[in-house]
């Protein structure tokens, strides 16, 4: 049977130089985080990043500088965040909520891949209908929308 790093590597794109390791989903096993480990090792100019809750495997390994971990908050493992000093991505509900906390949202996961310091995520995705969460994210995309007739 083939090993997982071997599969993933033959699956990564013929050019790139930045990826995002997860859209939607984490290291589910601690052996699928050495597997990208492994394949970061064997592509040292390239970036590969991930945000993740998965944070009880971090604490295992030390990672290529290649393999950006940003950490985030809601998962069984937050305690560690701080203890480690990881960097996280907070998401916030505004713009002017992002500037109370002294972080920078992060709008093309440039802070993501190459940052190094905790930064800030709009809300985004679909959120539970009349919750804080999907008021806020009404309120941002009825402003991009006044923004771009504007512009």
């Amino acid at each position: 049977m083939p090993h997982t790093a071997d599969l993933i590597q033959k699956s990564l794109p013929k050019k790139f130089d930045v990826m995002r390791v997860h859209v939607g989903g984490d290291y589910f096993v601690k052996e699928y985080l050495q597997a990208w480990i492994e394949v970061a090792k064997q592509n040292p100019d390239k970036v590969f990043y991930s945000y993740s809750k998965s944070l009880h495997f971090f604490k295992e390994f030390a990672l290529p500088e290649n393999l950006v971990l940003t950490a985030s908050r809601g998962g069984k493992h937050d305690e560690l965040i701080d203890l480690h000093g990881w960097k996280e991505a907070l998401v916030v509900y505004s713009e002017q909520a992002a500037e109370n906390l002294g972080l920078e949202i992060d709008h093309d996961d440039t802070h993501a891949a190459f940052g190094k310091e905790n930064f800030a995520l709009l809300i985004h995705g679909t959120q539970p209908k009349g919750s804080a969460a999907s008021v806020a994210l009404s309120a941002i995309k009825k402003a991009n929308k006044q923004q771009l007739a504007t512009a």
